[in-house]
C-alpha cells in the first residue's frame, strides 16, 4: 500500500467545527479502506489569494495535511466527498515517495575536489617555480 498525503484547506471554523470537519475527512478516509497514519493541523493563515468554494469567498483557512496508507484507487475514491464538503475548500492528494538518504543509492558528489591533495600541489608547484625564477635572476644580477 502506497503512503499518500491528503493537503486539506478549511474553512476559518471554530474549535469544535473543525474537528468535525477534520473527522468526517478522516471517517471518509477509513470507509474506503485507507489507514490514517498521522496528522498535523498547520493553522489558520491567509490563503494566498481569495478562493471561493460553494458559492462564499474566503481569505483565510485552516490548513491541515493528513498522512495516510491507501490503494492505488483511493486518492479518487475520497476526492468526490471532499468536493461535496461545505466546509473543505481546496483538498490535494499527494503521493508520497519513500525517503532514502542520497548516498545509499550511488557514491556521493557534492562538488567537493576528488583529490585535495592535487591542488595543494599544484601550488606549490607554482610557489616553488617562482622561488627558483627569484633564485636564478637573483644570481644572475650579482655576476
Amino acid at each position: 500500500m502506497p503512503t499518500y498525503e491528503l493537503s486539506v484547506i478549511l474553512k476559518a471554523l471554530q474549535r469544535p467545527q473543525l474537528s468535525a470537519a477534520v473527522k468526517r475527512c478522516c471517517t471518509n478516509i477509513l470507509e474506503q479502506g485507507g489507514m490514517i497514519r498521522g496528522m498535523e493541523n498547520l493553522g489558520l493563515k491567509p490563503l494566498p489569494y481569495k478562493m471561493s468554494s460553494h458559492g462564499s469567498r474566503h481569505y483565510e483557512g485552516n490548513y491541515i495535511l493528513i498522512k495516510f496508507d491507501g490503494s492505488t484507487n483511493l486518492p479518487k475514491l475520497i476526492e468526490e466527498p471532499m468536493k461535496r464538503d461545505s466546509d473543505v475548500i481546496r483538498q490535494t492528494v499527494f503521493a508520497e515517495r519513500e525517503w532514502v538518504p542520497p548516498c545509499l543509492m550511488e557514491p556521493c558528489h557534492f562538488g567537493e575536489i576528488q583529490n585535495p591533495d592535487h591542488e595543494k600541489s599544484i601550488w606549490w608547484s607554482r610557489v616553488n617555480r617562482r622561488y627558483v625564477r627569484w633564485e636564478r635572476r637573483k644570481k644572475e644580477n650579482q655576476c
